[in-house]
């Protein structure tokens, strides 16, 4: 397709500026514009890689997933900088639901890469799991300098992002709604962004349905 189309000429783009790029010294001009070559291409291969999800997000290999299982696995690779701290709180036992284990834990990075990205100083990830009714939901929160209202009612729209330019698609939240919406889940925020009004803080609340026992 398309997304394959211009991901083999940016592979061949990336492989040669990263030769150039060892060969050329420190000091050299040329440097920083092959440093920037890099990284604009990289970038490039993230708004494909993002479309590839956006355009694919219909189609889901659903199977029977102990949720509480898949958040502890997904947990441990979440990256630490030493100034956050990830606390995982679960409310849940022995529940599963029928889900592309894969696409949930894209949505659940998703969700923590902005959440890291909020807290640049540092401050607490909190991932909870709980039940109502016949729902599953997965939160997570935290303590950064939460959603501008301006930004609230547009954070789920594709490309929109407060990210400096070159530091996000804004396909992140896009996709996840729509991963989300396939497993006829909900996505839901809750913010604080008023220092006025206290701390500030962001709450994601992903739905989905749980398995039906036989």
């Amino acid at each position: 397709g398309i997304a394959h189309e211009v991901n083999n000429p940016l592979g061949i783009v990336l492989m040669y500026a990263n030769l150039i790029l060892e060969e050329v010294s420190e000091k050299s001009e040329m440097k920083k514009d092959l440093e920037l070559i890099v990284e604009q291409a990289n970038r490039c291969k993230k708004i494909v890689s993002g479309l590839l999800h956006f355009a694919r997000q219909n189609k889901t290999l659903k199977k029977s997933t102990d949720v509480k299982v898949l958040v502890d696995n997904y947990v441990k690779f979440i990256p630490g900088n030493g100034k956050i701290k990830v606390t995982v709180n679960h409310e849940l036992n022995d529940c599963k639901a029928d889900i592309d284990g894969d696409q949930i834990i894209q949505v659940l990075t998703n969700l923590t890469s902005n959440a890291i990205a909020a807290m640049p100083e540092g401050g607490e990830l909190i991932i909870k799991t709980k039940e109502s009714g016949r729902k599953i939901i997965i939160e997570v929160e935290d303590t950064g300098t939460g959603i501008p209202l301006e930004h609230q009612g547009r954070i789920f729209d594709p490309f929109f992002t407060t990210k400096q330019i070159g530091k996000g698609t804004g396909l992140g939240l896009a996709v996840s709604y729509g991963i989300v919406k396939m497993h006829k889940g909900d996505i839901r925020f809750e913010t604080n962004s008023d220092k006025s009004k206290g701390p500030t803080w962001t709450r994601f609340m992903v739905e989905l349905p749980r398995k039906e026992e036989e």
